[in-house]
């Protein structure tokens, strides 16, 4: 499932129910590989290939007088293959400069076409709008807004290894710079059912977000898909941004523009709205692009990117180590097939959903700050642990945004002060 599918279904609220601690399996193992590659240093950039392209503090950027460079990465090889890939950057671009990011994938006979990723700016301008790249299809595979899935019957069977790219367009005088580009891949089978990774848990770790609600957010800039319902990813990476301390100033909140419900709404929780608008993808239509929001939060000097676990273990050592973790999560309590209930939840279902998660009980259950939640002071869940990590699994394949504190590199993200 892609992030085109994040939309929340019905708004029920229902009454919370105790979670249980997970009973795992003695021989539990993994249901499937995953693999995650970043390019984030000088010595990673200086192993691909340059046109146009100089090194400047570990990053790359376009060579002086250059108005387009290209960057291209050596191949990558999963060591099980891969049939899913999702890549993720981090960049600055300023003046109406702008980055687009591409993949190739290789089989055992046969490479793919390039595959355009996403085309991504921190601001849109007059001469560029952020956005993703419909109908994109080849023998290999084809992308799905953020995401390349392998066809079943590809010539030369499951991809074996991939190649990234990056093309750095400037305006003027302008010129983006880019210290990460990365993918997690992935070659997922099915989840198991009855069976729960054991927690390595020892006692109760809650990071205590911030709370946002997007459901307070209705009928707020429809131009950016109306806030409520479609705003769960963008909710979700503010909680992550203001847990940190960094995002969107009280003066950035105030410059955005006229929205008659916003006003009304006395601009509250503005940190929102403002992700919503700046990772909106114009041809998605909605602001539920999985690495525009990691480029988003590393634009403020974080280290995000899009990752995949095929268990909730990887997610606790990210909270062990104070990292919050988004993951996008589906359910539905209204049918007869309990097998993909979330009980305690706000909503009765979702055929996509982000939330993050803040922490995990002494016996292994998620504390979750879910946004489809009535108010602020609503967004704190316990969630049971054999389902939650079901449904998260069945949903997405195990798709997470994990926003780390930055990594240096003399990087000066737009700090809130």
């Amino acid at each position: 499932m892609s992030s085109r599918l994040l939309t929340l279904g019905a708004l029920v609220v229902a009454g919370l129910a105790a979670p249980t601690a997970a009973h795992a399996s003695p021989g539990y193992a993994d249901p499937w590989p995953t693999s995650f590659h970043a390019f984030t240093s000088s010595g990673d950039f200086a192993r691909g290939a340059s046109q146009h392209v100089r090194q400047r503090r570990g990053s790359i950027t376009l060579a002086r007088g250059a108005q387009e460079g290209v960057w291209t990465s050596p191949y990558v090889s999963p060591q099980h293959g891969f049939s899913e890939l999702v890549a993720s950057w981090q960049a600055t671009t300023p003046g109406g400069s702008w980055v687009e990011i591409g993949m190739q994938a290789q089989t055992a006979t046969t490479t793919s076409r390039w595959f355009t990723m996403g085309r991504w700016a921190f601001e849109n301008s007059a001469a560029f709008t952020r956005t993703s790249v419909d109908d994109q299809d080849d023998p290999i595979g084809k992308i799905y807004t953020d995401t390349f899935l392998a066809h079943d019957a590809a010539p030369g069977g499951t991809p074996t290894r991939y190649r990234l790219r990056v093309i750095l367009h400037g305006a003027g005088r302008a010129a983006p710079t880019v210290r990460q580009v990365a993918a997690t891949a992935s070659l997922p089978g099915d989840v198991p059912q009855t069976t729960t990774s054991p927690t390595t848990m020892r006692r109760t770790v809650d990071l205590r977000l911030p709370s946002h609600s997007q459901e307070i957010h209705h009928g707020e800039y429809p131009a950016y898909d109306g806030g409520g319902e479609a705003w769960c990813s963008p909710t979700s990476t503010s909680m992550v941004l203001s847990y940190y301390g960094v995002g969107p100033t009280r003066r950035d909140v105030a410059a955005l523009p006229a929205d008659p419900v916003f006003d009304a709404h006395q601009r509250v929780d503005g940190v929102v709205d403002y992700a919503a608008i700046h990772v909106f993808d114009q041809a998605y239509d909605g602001a539920g692009n999985w690495p525009f929001n990691t480029a988003y939060a590393s634009a403020y000097g974080l280290d995000g990117s899009v990752r995949q676990f095929a268990s909730l273990r990887p997610v606790e050592e990210q909270v062990k180590r104070g990292v919050p973790v988004v993951v996008s999560i589906a359910w539905d309590n209204t049918d007869s097939d309990s097998s993909n209930d979330l009980t305690g939840s706000s909503i009765t279902g979702t055929d996509g959903h982000l939330v993050v998660v803040g922490g995990f009980t002494a016996s292994g259950d998620p504390i979750v700050y879910d946004p489809a939640s009535p108010s602020d002071a609503e967004v704190r869940h316990v969630y049971q642990r054999s389902q939650f990590e079901r449904d998260w699994l069945t949903a997405s394949d195990g798709t997470t945004y994990v926003i780390a504190p930055g990594s240096g590199h003399g990087w000066r993200g737009h700090r809130r002060h």
